[in-house]
Protein backbone atom coordinates (compact mmCIF):
# COMPACT_ATOMS: atom_id res chain seq x y z
CA UNK A 1 0.00 0.00 0.00
CA UNK A 2 1.07 3.44 -0.53
CA UNK A 3 2.92 5.02 2.31
CA UNK A 4 0.82 8.13 1.58
CA UNK A 5 -2.93 6.18 2.22
CA UNK A 6 -1.53 3.79 5.04
CA UNK A 7 -1.07 6.77 6.97
CA UNK A 8 -4.40 8.13 6.34
CA UNK A 9 -5.66 5.16 6.76
CA UNK A 10 -3.55 4.56 10.54
CA UNK A 11 -5.14 7.97 11.25
CA UNK A 12 -9.01 7.01 10.67
CA UNK A 13 -8.70 4.16 12.80
CA UNK A 14 -7.32 5.71 15.20
CA UNK A 15 -9.92 8.48 15.27
CA UNK A 16 -12.57 6.05 15.25
CA UNK A 17 -11.56 4.39 18.32
CA UNK A 18 -11.26 7.63 20.04
CA UNK A 19 -14.81 8.12 19.25
CA UNK A 20 -15.75 5.17 20.74
CA UNK A 21 -13.93 5.31 23.36
CA UNK A 22 -16.20 8.98 23.98
CA UNK A 23 -19.15 7.07 23.12
CA UNK A 24 -18.52 4.48 25.63
CA UNK A 25 -17.56 7.20 28.48
CA UNK A 26 -21.13 9.23 27.57
CA UNK A 27 -23.02 6.03 28.11
CA UNK A 28 -23.77 5.93 24.45
CA UNK A 29 -22.72 2.92 23.25
CA UNK A 30 -22.40 1.17 26.59
CA UNK A 31 -24.96 2.25 29.49
CA UNK A 32 -23.78 3.52 32.45
CA UNK A 33 -24.83 1.25 35.37
CA UNK A 34 -24.77 3.67 37.90
CA UNK A 35 -23.95 7.17 38.87
CA UNK A 36 -22.06 8.74 41.90
CA UNK A 37 -22.34 12.89 42.11
CA UNK A 38 -20.61 14.23 44.07
CA UNK A 39 -21.45 17.23 46.45
CA UNK A 40 -20.04 20.04 48.62
CA UNK A 41 -22.22 21.19 50.79
CA UNK A 42 -23.05 24.54 53.11
CA UNK A 43 -25.08 24.16 56.23
CA UNK A 44 -26.68 26.71 58.98
CA UNK A 45 -26.64 24.76 62.47
CA UNK A 46 -29.39 26.18 64.80
CA UNK A 47 -29.35 25.50 68.32
CA UNK A 48 -31.98 25.52 70.79
CA UNK A 49 -32.71 24.83 74.49
CA UNK A 50 -29.46 25.65 75.37
CA UNK A 51 -28.33 26.82 79.20
CA UNK A 52 -30.62 29.57 80.10
CA UNK A 53 -30.92 30.21 76.35
CA UNK A 54 -27.56 31.84 76.13
CA UNK A 55 -26.40 29.59 73.06
CA UNK A 56 -29.75 29.23 70.94
CA UNK A 57 -29.09 30.66 67.31
CA UNK A 58 -27.94 30.02 63.98
CA UNK A 59 -24.52 29.62 63.17
CA UNK A 60 -22.67 28.66 59.90
CA UNK A 61 -21.49 25.53 59.87
CA UNK A 62 -19.19 23.65 56.98
CA UNK A 63 -17.74 23.30 54.63
CA UNK A 64 -19.69 19.29 54.08
CA UNK A 65 -19.27 16.55 51.17
CA UNK A 66 -22.41 13.99 50.14
CA UNK A 67 -22.09 11.72 47.96
CA UNK A 68 -25.26 10.23 46.45
CA UNK A 69 -25.65 7.07 43.97
CA UNK A 70 -28.40 7.11 41.21
CA UNK A 71 -29.53 4.72 38.46
CA UNK A 72 -29.10 5.30 35.28
CA UNK A 73 -31.92 6.45 33.31
CA UNK A 74 -31.25 7.37 29.48
CA UNK A 75 -27.87 8.53 30.28
CA UNK A 76 -28.61 10.54 33.48
CA UNK A 77 -29.12 9.80 37.14
CA UNK A 78 -32.34 9.23 38.46
CA UNK A 79 -34.54 6.87 40.43
CA UNK A 80 -33.63 5.28 43.48
CA UNK A 81 -30.90 6.70 44.91
CA UNK A 82 -28.32 5.67 48.33
CA UNK A 83 -26.28 8.01 50.17
CA UNK A 84 -23.02 6.92 49.97
CA UNK A 85 -20.98 9.37 52.06
CA UNK A 86 -21.89 12.42 54.49
CA UNK A 87 -19.42 14.40 56.17
CA UNK A 88 -19.83 18.18 57.58
CA UNK A 89 -17.01 20.00 59.86
CA UNK A 90 -18.54 21.72 62.20
CA UNK A 91 -16.45 24.85 63.70
CA UNK A 92 -17.90 27.98 65.00
CA UNK A 93 -17.61 30.03 68.23
CA UNK A 94 -20.73 30.78 70.92
CA UNK A 95 -20.31 34.49 73.10
CA UNK A 96 -22.59 35.01 75.48
CA UNK A 97 -22.60 38.20 77.77
CA UNK A 98 -25.00 39.74 80.16
CA UNK A 99 -24.77 42.30 83.10
CA UNK A 100 -23.44 38.95 85.23
CA UNK A 101 -21.77 36.78 83.31
CA UNK A 102 -19.63 36.58 79.99
CA UNK A 103 -18.71 32.98 78.48
CA UNK A 104 -17.26 31.50 75.41
CA UNK A 105 -17.50 28.15 73.75
CA UNK A 106 -15.89 27.29 70.63
CA UNK A 107 -17.26 24.17 68.82
CA UNK A 108 -14.43 22.36 66.95
CA UNK A 109 -16.21 19.00 65.32
CA UNK A 110 -16.69 16.46 62.61
CA UNK A 111 -20.13 14.81 61.86
CA UNK A 112 -20.52 11.72 59.22
CA UNK A 113 -22.60 9.02 58.58
CA UNK A 114 -21.63 5.18 58.88
CA UNK A 115 -22.47 2.98 55.67
CA UNK A 116 -23.86 -0.52 56.17
CA UNK A 117 -22.08 -3.59 55.09
CA UNK A 118 -23.09 -2.46 51.55
CA UNK A 119 -21.70 0.77 51.43
CA UNK A 120 -25.00 2.86 51.64
CA UNK A 121 -25.75 4.76 54.65
CA UNK A 122 -29.71 5.90 53.50
CA UNK A 123 -32.06 4.89 50.72
CA UNK A 124 -34.06 7.50 48.43
CA UNK A 125 -36.16 8.11 45.39
CA UNK A 126 -35.70 11.17 43.23
CA UNK A 127 -38.92 11.87 42.35
CA UNK A 128 -38.98 14.88 40.00
CA UNK A 129 -36.60 17.65 41.70
CA UNK A 130 -37.46 16.28 45.18
CA UNK A 131 -35.40 13.52 47.14
CA UNK A 132 -36.83 11.92 49.38
CA UNK A 133 -35.76 9.38 52.05
CA UNK A 134 -37.52 6.16 52.92
CA UNK A 135 -34.52 5.66 55.40
CA UNK A 136 -32.89 7.26 58.36
CA UNK A 137 -29.06 8.25 57.88
CA UNK A 138 -27.52 5.25 59.49
CA UNK A 139 -24.41 6.09 62.17
CA UNK A 140 -24.81 9.95 62.26
CA UNK A 141 -22.53 10.92 64.63
CA UNK A 142 -19.92 13.66 65.89
CA UNK A 143 -16.46 13.84 67.33
CA UNK A 144 -14.32 16.79 68.10
CA UNK A 145 -13.76 19.31 70.98
CA UNK A 146 -15.20 21.92 72.93
CA UNK A 147 -13.49 24.77 74.43
CA UNK A 148 -15.18 26.83 77.54
CA UNK A 149 -14.09 30.18 78.91
CA UNK A 150 -15.98 32.12 81.06
CA UNK A 151 -18.86 32.26 84.07
CA UNK A 152 -21.53 29.34 82.89
CA UNK A 153 -19.03 26.71 82.10
CA UNK A 154 -19.56 24.14 84.17
CA UNK A 155 -23.23 25.27 85.00
CA UNK A 156 -26.62 24.51 83.66
CA UNK A 157 -25.77 21.81 81.18
CA UNK A 158 -22.45 24.15 79.96
CA UNK A 159 -19.41 22.32 79.04
CA UNK A 160 -16.70 22.31 82.02
CA UNK A 161 -14.11 25.09 82.05
CA UNK A 162 -11.05 24.31 79.26
CA UNK A 163 -11.02 21.96 76.48
CA UNK A 164 -13.12 18.88 76.76
CA UNK A 165 -13.89 15.94 74.26
CA UNK A 166 -16.85 16.02 72.63
CA UNK A 167 -18.55 12.26 71.40
CA UNK A 168 -22.37 12.23 70.07
CA UNK A 169 -22.67 8.45 69.74
CA UNK A 170 -24.20 7.05 66.35
CA UNK A 171 -27.57 7.17 66.10
CA UNK A 172 -30.12 7.35 63.17
CA UNK A 173 -31.36 10.93 61.99
CA UNK A 174 -34.00 11.11 59.32
CA UNK A 175 -32.84 14.25 57.13
CA UNK A 176 -35.81 16.15 55.29
CA UNK A 177 -36.40 16.19 51.50
CA UNK A 178 -33.76 17.50 48.99
CA UNK A 179 -35.34 19.45 46.69
CA UNK A 180 -33.64 20.41 43.19
CA UNK A 181 -32.93 23.40 41.15
CA UNK A 182 -34.08 23.36 38.15
CA UNK A 183 -31.13 22.91 36.63
CA UNK A 184 -30.20 19.69 39.22
CA UNK A 185 -26.90 20.34 40.07
CA UNK A 186 -27.99 21.86 43.29
CA UNK A 187 -30.58 21.53 46.02
CA UNK A 188 -32.04 22.60 49.47
CA UNK A 189 -32.85 20.97 52.62
CA UNK A 190 -35.32 22.35 55.33
CA UNK A 191 -34.57 22.77 58.57
CA UNK A 192 -34.19 19.35 60.23
CA UNK A 193 -33.88 18.20 63.79
CA UNK A 194 -30.56 16.01 63.74
CA UNK A 195 -29.73 16.05 67.61
CA UNK A 196 -30.48 16.79 71.44
CA UNK A 197 -27.56 15.90 74.03
CA UNK A 198 -27.33 17.17 77.66
CA UNK A 199 -23.65 17.60 77.68
CA UNK A 200 -23.62 20.32 76.00
CA UNK A 201 -27.15 20.92 76.58
CA UNK A 202 -28.64 21.54 73.25
CA UNK A 203 -30.77 20.64 70.40
CA UNK A 204 -29.70 20.83 66.47
CA UNK A 205 -31.58 21.53 63.69
CA UNK A 206 -29.53 21.54 60.25
CA UNK A 207 -30.38 23.23 57.04
CA UNK A 208 -28.33 22.78 53.84
CA UNK A 209 -27.46 23.87 50.68
CA UNK A 210 -25.34 21.43 48.02
CA UNK A 211 -23.85 22.13 44.52
CA UNK A 212 -22.89 19.46 42.55
CA UNK A 213 -18.91 18.82 41.97
CA UNK A 214 -18.72 16.03 39.52
CA UNK A 215 -20.29 13.06 38.74
CA UNK A 216 -19.19 9.59 37.83
CA UNK A 217 -20.08 6.71 36.57
CA UNK A 218 -19.42 3.72 38.66
CA UNK A 219 -19.77 -0.46 38.15
CA UNK A 220 -21.35 -1.03 42.01
CA UNK A 221 -19.82 -3.61 43.85
CA UNK A 222 -22.09 -6.66 44.86
CA UNK A 223 -23.33 -6.63 48.14
CA UNK A 224 -21.21 -9.14 50.69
Amino acid sequence: MNPTKLAITGALVGALCVSLAARDAHGDAAPCPAWDVDYLLAANLELRDTPVGAGDGQYKIGPGNMTLRFEDRGGLPAGRAKLMTYTMRESFQIVSKNLFWTTTVTTDTRTAATPDRCWSAAEGMLDGRTLKWSTPVRGYHTDGTLTCDGSLCGKFGAPPAGTSDLRIAPHDVTLGPLAYGEDGKTFKMASTFVTKTDMPKQTGYLTLAARELRRTCVQPKPCP
